[in-house]
């Protein structure tokens, strides 16, 4: 049978993957000499961070009665998702890491693939988290996550037009 994971557990994932992705922003700021990027990968920073607290208050605000078993998987599929999600390491593992990227253009991609995971991860942590405990924040989540992939993509695309 796959763990099950209760909110507190699912807001800490989504915490570490928050502050993980504001470090990558971070450090890609430091590594691009060119001033839209920099401004650009700053402004991702803060907004990763403000996903981390987004987090922190869901996880601080779950009613000590709730952090049981969450909503409903019949098939445990959700769940043997988010268990991977935990036991890799995910966002934090070398698929990830900044130091591998010679080019502006490596770290926007990782950057890209970084946001995709996260819609991904967030839409599934959306299906097991209760109304009552943010579901509609994790939605909103989800929203700014795809806004990123777009911002993300715009940019690959300029450096990689002809």
């Amino acid at each position: 049978m796959a763990e099950v994971f209760n909110a507190n557990e699912i807001f800490n994932i989504g915490v570490q993957i928050e502050k993980n992705g504001k470090e990558f922003y971070l450090e890609a700021q430091k590594r691009t000499s060119d001033p839209f990027l920099k401004k650009m990968f700053a402004q991702l920073a803060v907004w990763e961070g403000n996903h981390a607290e987004l987090f922190e208050q869901l996880r601080a605000n779950i009613p000590t009665n709730a952090n049981s078993q969450i909503e409903y998987d019949p098939d445990n599929m959700i769940h043997l998702y988010l268990k991977a999600v935990a036991d890799n390491k995910l966002f934090v593992n070398q698929d990830y890491a900044i130091d591998s990227c010679e080019t502006q253009l490596e770290i926007l991609k990782k950057a890209l693939n970084f946001e995709r995971e996260s819609v991904v991860l967030y839409s599934s942590m959306k299906e097991l988290v209760p109304q009552n405990l943010g579901k509609d924040e994790i939605d909103k989540l989800v929203i700014e996550e795809l806004k990123h992939v777009g911002q993300l993509t715009k940019e690959i695309n300029k450096l990689q037009a002809p």
